[in-house]
């Protein structure tokens, strides 16, 4: 059984770097995936928070345009 074991051992000490580097790139990942979330989240509710407000600005471009043009005459 001690046979066995060592060489269990030794496989597990070539396996531990590869192992820490799996984890390391798992963790990096899902930290790249959670910022993409959390950015498109962000844009998303920039969006909403914005779009209401969008008829005001054209209404009032429109009133600026039509003032411009007509103090030009």
């Amino acid at each position: 059984m001690t046979d066995i074991q060592a060489r269990l051992a030794e496989i597990n000490k070539r396996v531990a770097p590869v192992f820490e580097e799996h984890v390391r790139l798992t963790d990096a990942v899902n930290k790249a995936i959670t910022l993409i979330f959390a950015m498109a989240a962000f844009g998303v509710l920039t969006f909403i928070a914005i779009a209401p407000t969008e008829q005001s600005l054209k209404a009032s471009a429109l009133v600026n345009q039509e003032n411009r043009n007509v103090s030009s005459r």
